[in-house]
């Protein structure tokens, strides 16, 4: 078949009506979701190479040492719906940051119910930050809140 056939049988293409029905999710519907939302976050693995599926969900698993269940949805680009049993465990996870795997950054997003997940943006991920050495008199917080905000949005001091 040649590529013009094909073009020809493309554009002929067409829903019909049943198919082109669309549907609106209403508040009461989305709400049932939004207390599983609370449990979830969803993880990047910033690396160029391919991620082995079953040794992340392995390895993030041991490390974080949870106290309840997680579990790990593949959505494709290396990133993965993390889902866990206890909010503790998902805020024992977040304060841990950063994470790495096989020597790449993690990065973690909380889940917003009304954004789709297709949409989510991994632009910033949270670091501690270490200052040696200072003077006595450079040790306030004022200094360290100076510090911190000429390299990024401090979120604690």
């Amino acid at each position: 078949m040649e590529m013009d056939e094909l073009t020809k049988r493309w554009e002929k293409l067409n829903l019909s009506k049943e198919e082109s029905k669309v549907f609106h999710v209403q508040n009461e519907g989305a709400k049932e979701g939004s207390s599983r939302g609370k449990h979830c976050i969803i993880g990047k693995v910033l690396s160029e190479k391919g991620v082995n599926n079953e040794a992340f969900r392995s390895t993030m698993s041991q490390v974080w040492r949870l106290e309840g269940w997680v579990r790990f949805k593949d959505l494709g680009d290396q990133s993965f719906l993390i889902e866990f049993q206890w909010l503790t465990d998902k805020e024992k996870v977040l304060s841990g940051r950063p994470w790495f795997f096989d020597r790449h950054l993690l990065t973690l997003l909380e889940v917003n119910e009304s954004v789709s997940i297709v949409g989510l943006q991994f632009k910033f991920e949270p670091f501690w930050v270490q200052l040696h050495n200072l003077p006595l008199a450079a040790m306030t917080e004022a200094v360290r809140e100076a510090f911190g905000s000429s390299i990024g949005p401090v979120i604690r001091v």
